[in-house]
């Protein structure tokens, strides 16, 4: 997870998980944000799985570098929503819902991967599987902050606070600086390794 752990291999399969998960969590907030009411993803682009349509310049670098971060907030009307409290914390909980279901098949695939391929592509298939599977857990727990630019940022529109850009700005630094130093994994470490044991078998 840290910097000093980055090889070619490493980055290669960091940017790989990076287009997986992006494209999925954006994909399915665009979706149930659409289902719900709000066509506001549709018009933006954002109803695809497509992971370019998602990419954030600054958490995508994040996950490279340090192996945690974030996809680019997503415009979503929390009014347009038929019931809007409800609606952001479903569309919200979609997304991490999906990542958690993505990190389960990718973890599944291991022992097909080792099982079924030659053994040197079956050695670092299963490395890649894994550790993807580990990345999607920590992007599900880090979108669930109720601060932008995460997804659980979403909930502050729905009682009307707008963040503006200077400030988000301010937050995507503080971020990076907690990502680098450790502090956002030690802040939740604990949540991870829950779910990494349910998961992961950890």
């Amino acid at each position: 997870m840290w910097l000093t752990d980055l090889t070619l291999q490493s980055i290669g399969f960091r940017v790989l998980t990076l287009l997986i998960i992006v494209g999925i969590q954006g994909g399915i907030l665009a979706g149930t944000a659409v289902l719900l009411g709000d066509k506001g993803p549709k018009y933006d682009g954002r109803l695809t799985i497509v992971p370019f349509s998602h990419i954030d310049f600054a958490g995508a670098i994040s996950l490279i570098i340090f192996g945690l971060g974030w996809a680019k907030p997503m415009d979503i009307d929390s009014q347009q929503f038929r019931v809007s409290s409800v609606g952001i914390i479903t569309t919200i909980f979609a997304g991490f819902i999906g990542l958690l279901v993505t990190a389960t098949l990718l973890n599944e695939l291991v022992i097909p991967a080792l099982t079924t391929l030659p053994f040197t592509v079956g050695i670092a298939t299963a490395e890649f599987l894994r550790g993807a599977s580990s990345l999607t857990i920590w992007f599900a727990l880090l979108s669930l902050i109720p601060i932008p630019p995460f997804t659980g940022g979403l909930l502050i529109s729905t009682i009307g606070i707008r963040v503006p850009k200077k400030t988000q700005w301010i937050i995507t630094a503080t971020l990076l600086v907690a990502v680098a130093t450790g502090v956002a994994y030690q802040l939740l470490d604990p949540a991870y390794s829950v779910l990494a044991s349910l998961i992961l078998g950890k």
